[in-house]
Order: C-alpha cells, then sequence, then structure tokens
C-alpha cells in the first residue's frame, strides 16, 4: 500500500470529500471534522486522479491533482483554499401551528445568507518514506 497525506493550515475544521475521479468513486467523505491537520489515505500503487471537495464550504472550483503513489511511501498533497467571490444560499423554513386567529396554519420563512466561495487548489509533493503522522513535518504548525 502507499498513502496520500493531504493538509491544509485549517484543515480541522474541514468536512472533507475526496473523489476518484477516473473511477467516479467517493474514497472519503465525513460530515465532521477530523480533529486533526492530516486526511490519510490508503492507495494501490499507482496514479491516481483525485478531486477535493468541503462539505461545510461554498466550492466555486474543487480541487484536482494528479497524484502517483508508490509502494511504502507518503505523497503529501498541500490544499489551499482561495477565496473566489461572494456567493448566497438560501435557507427555507416551514413551522405549523395555530395563528392569531385560532386556525391551524404553517410560516414560510425564507432567508438569503451571504457566504465566501472558495477555489480549492491542490498541490502534490514528492513521495517521502512512511512516518506516523505526528512525524511529518507538515503536521507541526508553522513557527511564529
Amino acid at each position: 500500500m502507499g498513502y496520500v497525506d493531504f493538509y491544509a493550515t485549517d484543515a480541522d475544521n474541514l468536512y472533507w470529500d475526496v473523489t476518484d475521479v477516473k473511477q467516479n468513486k467517493k474514497v472519503f467523505y465525513d460530515f465532521d471534522p477530523l480533529g486533526e491537520p492530516i486526511l490519510r489515505l490508503a492507495f494501490k500503487p499507482g496514479q491516481y486522479d483525485l478531486q477535493v471537495n468541503f462539505l461545510n464550504h461554498v466550492i466555486a472550483t474543487p480541487g484536482t491533482a494528479e497524484v502517483n503513489v508508490q509502494e511504502g511511501m507518503i505523497t503529501p498533497v498541500t490544499v489551499t483554499l482561495l477565496p473566489a467571490g461572494e456567493a448566497v444560499f438560501r435557507t427555507k423554513r416551514t413551522a405549523a401551528g395555530s395563528t392569531y386567529y385560532g386556525t391551524y396554519g404553517r410560516r414560510t420563512t425564507i432567508n438569503d445568507n451571504p457566504a465566501t466561495s472558495y477555489e480549492v487548489v491542490l498541490e502534490p509533493e514528492a513521495p517521502l518514506p512512511y512516518q506516523r503522522k505526528e512525524q511529518m513535518s507538515y503536521a507541526q504548525p508553522p513557527a511564529k
């Protein structure tokens, strides 16, 4: 097996969605944050076209990269979120209950919420020998 390490500056607050584009197959997705800075995925050795999206952000352009996985090695991939503009998403909530006049009715509230949209940029690096995630140089926060 070989491994791919995805890491970003705010990775512990991201809800990852990773897809193998060639096979059109979800490799990883989770509706909760990881709680750690690195997402490590195991693959058979070979060439992969991977796409990264985030479920808790408005993504204008998902990131794609061709990643070479080697036996017993780790291929680090830097993930960067670049602001791509403003987006508006609409929420709709319906509540049912009695009305002022004593009859039963329902009320619908529609809100427009502004949000920043992002472009995801993936930058694969040269494969490194296998180490635990905590020992990888990119697992440590940058020195200030």
